[in-house]
């Protein structure tokens, strides 16, 4: 595509419209679900056929085709003055620019009904923002890679840099860092957290019995005495027996969410470039600078540690949004080579020794071991005023609170060397997140009452998109960590971005 084929407003694939129409009636369709069970079960059919009912719809998706037509039409987007401009709405007219200069990612997606579509999304985000600048729904893949290219390209500073780099000056050997096998992602799938699964299992099913109980109340009572009958009337290996079903429907739900997500996993790096391809139903390549990943990283539960794996997060300059979204930059299955690995292509000697470490003070875990027993504490209460046996489980819980705030206090470690910022954390498994420290904007400490009283602070560490807090360490040892910051970042000539 020509250079300049972006200076005058384009819009998206004209397939857009009919995106934009299926996600128009997905929308209806979520709104108005239980009312289209009730009519499917207990309405009568021949009633569709009467002129209201036929009318209303043919009115409904007249609205709907109009408002996908009218999106489309009315959503442009281009380059202009080396900003980045979108405009979009036919009764709200809305219009974005982001300068080249404050872009920090380009991200593709693509999902199950873009596949089929042939279209996929693009998505452009700058740091600062409370949310994701720029979605564009339904372009070509043609477009969508010489508009990121374009993007990209347009933001070069000097012939060497890293943007220039990444658009072909100068462009190195391309390397694989990791590559998921399905082997792999087995592995990943029996060492993810399982609670995960049967929390949903619960909710998803708590949810749809009470919205079935609102429109079917008797089938669904009585459903519902049958099976508290069985399960009174039952054995010990019956309950055994639905007990191993619900796990085993949890580890399923696991399986099917690694699948989903990592599908063809590949991660290669570039010219201080890193870049990830996954998905299964939903595609994403994401690209990620070097200079753009503010922190990394690594947790490992005792199943991953026997497995060798561990998951990695890369925190970017992004928006507020995406720090705290589930589809954030992860990295599964990465065995200690491979985190090396990474960690030596991002920074320079990370593992150096560490000038200075500490820990929290005992004020920590007098106040988390408080803080767990209530938390624990509050659900038993309001169950024992229903089930008299729920408050023998108040015995053990002061032994569980105890054990929880010793191991938070044990793993709890905070590292300062010239250049780097670890944190180490964690309960049953381990976190460790490491920091460039000159690429932290803001250091503030801050002391509630009773810290004054017991002479301890915390830490905070901006930096964009996200904020690390050093919680409970000594007055002094803060205003010490302070003072090293601040030294670091104001003798740095490096950019933070």
């Amino acid at each position: 595509m020509h250079k300049d084929s972006f200076d005058i407003p384009q819009r998206q694939s004209v397939t857009g419209t009919l995106f934009f129409l299926i996600m128009s009636v997905q929308k209806v369709v979520r709104i108005f679900w239980p009312l289209l069970l009730l009519y499917v079960f207990k309405g009568d059919f021949s009633k569709i056929m009467e002129p209201k009912w036929i009318i209303g719809s043919l009115i409904l998706v007249l609205v709907l085709i109009a408002h996908s037509i009218l999106s489309w039409y009315n959503f442009f987007f281009l380059i202009k003055d080396k900003e980045f401009v979108l405009r979009k709405g036919y009764l709200k007219r809305v219009v974005i620019a982001i300068p080249f200069e404050k872009i920090v990612s380009i991200n593709l997606k693509q999902g199950l009904m873009q596949q089929v579509l042939g279209v996929v999304q693009l998505e452009v985000d700058s740091a600062g923002s409370k949310k994701k600048e720029v979605s564009i729904h339904a372009i070509s893949r043609d477009v969508a890679e010489a508009l990121k290219e374009q993007l990209a390209s347009y933001k070069k500073e000097s012939p060497d840099s890293e943007e220039s780099l990444v658009n072909g000056e100068g462009i190195e050997e391309k390397e694989t860092i990791l590559q998921l096998s399905i082997k792999d992602l087995l592995r990943i799938s029996i060492a993810k957290n399982h609670f995960r699964g049967l929390l949903v299992i619960l909710a998803f099913g708590n949810n749809i019995y009470y919205q079935l109980k609102d429109l079917f109340e008797s089938e669904v009572s009585l459903a519902a005495d049958k099976t508290e009958s069985f399960i009174q009337h039952s054995g010990t290996i019956a309950i055994a027996g639905m007990v191993i079903l619900v796990l085993l429907v949890s580890l399923i739900i696991s399986m099917a969410e690694v699948f989903l997500r990592y599908y063809n996993f590949n991660m290669i790096s570039f010219a201080n470039t890193f870049s990830l391809q996954s998905g299964l139903l939903k595609r994403k390549n994401i690209t990620i600078p070097f200079t753009k990943i503010q922190r990394l990283k690594r947790s490992i539960n005792p199943i991953q540690k026997w497995l060798n794996i561990s998951d990695l997060q890369l925190v970017q300059a992004n928006s507020v949004e995406v720090s705290k979204d589930k589809d954030k930059v992860s990295i599964p299955g990465c065995d200690d080579g491979k985190f090396r690995q990474l960690c030596d292509k991002i920074y320079d000697d990370p593992f150096s020794q560490y000038t200075y470490e500490t820990k929290p003070q005992k004020v920590f875990l007098y106040r988390y071991f408080t803080f767990s027993f209530v938390i624990m504490s509050i659900p038993l209460f309001a169950l024992g005023l229903e089930l008299n046996w729920i408050w023998y489980l108040e015995i053990v819980v002061p032994f569980i609170a105890a054990g929880i705030a010793y191991l938070t206090f044990y793993r709890r470690w905070y590292r300062l060397s010239h250049d780097f910022f670890q944190i180490d954390s964690g309960i049953i498994g381990k976190d460790y997140s490491i920091i460039e420290v000159y690429k932290v904007q803001t250091v503030h400490i801050k002391r509630t009452f009773f810290q004054r009283r017991n002479g301890t602070a915390s830490l905070d560490l901006g930096m964009a998109g996200s904020v690390v807090r050093i919680d409970y360490i000594s007055y002094d040892e803060a205003l010490r960590m302070k003072d090293q910051i601040l030294y670091k970042i104001e003798t740095s000539n490096k950019k933070w971005m």
